[in-house]
């Protein structure tokens, strides 16, 4: 037994608008074609479907049973039409985003607010988190998005480049390193060194520096950057931080370059062969756009 879809559509028709005669306007073709598509589908099913009473068209017992099925089916695949419109305008469809605290004010804020604004068929979660996590939940596809910093070399095709700066030594004002060009491990040696946690990129590649070092600093305080930059002003330490982060934190604060020069990049990752969805696009390119803009 082998249905054609345009048989099973006469028959919803006729059966929705109660005669052939209508039910071939509603198809936008002629009579016999509808009376002809009715015929083959009784012989297919072996089931009268229709009787003719006077001039009106009454289904049978039968007939009635099939539209149920028919309905049940046509249900379904106006389900599926919504379903594959609402993935087209991702509409109700849950976007998981996270970022490092780092980026979270001014930018991610501000990137939401530009790029969703009243949108309210974009429901949203976002989470603030370690760049570790993120990346170990993007890699499940727990997160849809997700902004991170790390070393260049973290970059890979699920990951695009926000901005990339070089760390600097951060300090208050009136800090008596506040005057140099430069500040080096050794420099740093009498201070309390404000340093990033031990998962972070910055902090592995800190820990390079001063290991090569005769002598450590006397005191450190393990935070993340954005607090690193907040004791630095408040004059706690020295924090070796990177620009986007000065940049957020938005303090009183000195800037030196710090060397051996040391690299930090941020990044919008996704989970690998997920479809692009336009919003988080439009999202990312405005966060970058953001960031380039105020970091000098």
């Amino acid at each position: 037994m082998r249905l054609k879809p345009r048989q099973v559509e006469a028959f919803r028709s006729v059966m929705m608008t109660g005669g052939i005669t209508a039910a071939a306007d509603a198809l936008n073709v002629t009579q016999p074609a509808v009376s002809r598509l009715i015929r083959d589908l009784e012989e297919i099913l072996e089931i009268t479907l229709f009787e003719r009473v006077g001039a009106r068209l009454v289904p049978t017992v039968e007939a009635t049973q099939l539209f149920r099925e028919v309905e049940r089916l046509y249900l379904g695949l106006d389900q599926i039409a919504q379903a594959a419109d609402d993935i087209r305008r991702h509409k109700n469809t849950v976007l998981r985003i996270a970022s490092v605290t780092s980026l979270v004010r001014p930018y991610l804020y501000q990137a939401i607010l530009d790029v969703v604004g009243n949108r309210r068929d974009i429901p949203l979660v976002i989470d603030v988190e370690n760049s570790r996590h993120i990346w170990d939940m993007v890699d499940k596809n727990r997160y849809d998005l997700g902004f991170v910093f790390g070393s260049p070399r973290m970059a890979d095709k699920n990951a695009a480049t926000l901005h990339s700066s070089h760390a600097v030594a951060a300090m208050a004002p009136g800090h008596r390193l506040a005057s140099n060009n430069i500040i080096r491990p050794a420099d740093l040696i009498d201070e309390r060194v404000l340093i990033p946690g031990r998962n972070s990129p910055l902090r592995l590649a800190l820990d390079r520096a001063f290991s090569g070092q005769e002598h450590q600093p006397t005191s450190t305080m393990e935070t993340s950057m954005l607090n690193c930059c907040h004791f630095a002003a408040a004059g706690m330490g020295v924090g070796i931080v990177d620009r986007t982060s000065l940049q957020s934190a938005g303090a009183d604060i000195v800037a030196i370059p710090f060397e051996p020069k040391i690299e930090v990049s941020y990044f919008a990752i996704r989970p690998s062969g997920s479809h692009r969805i336009m919003i988080l696009d439009d999202l990312v390119q405005r966060m970058r756009e953001l960031i380039r803009s105020d970091v000098i």
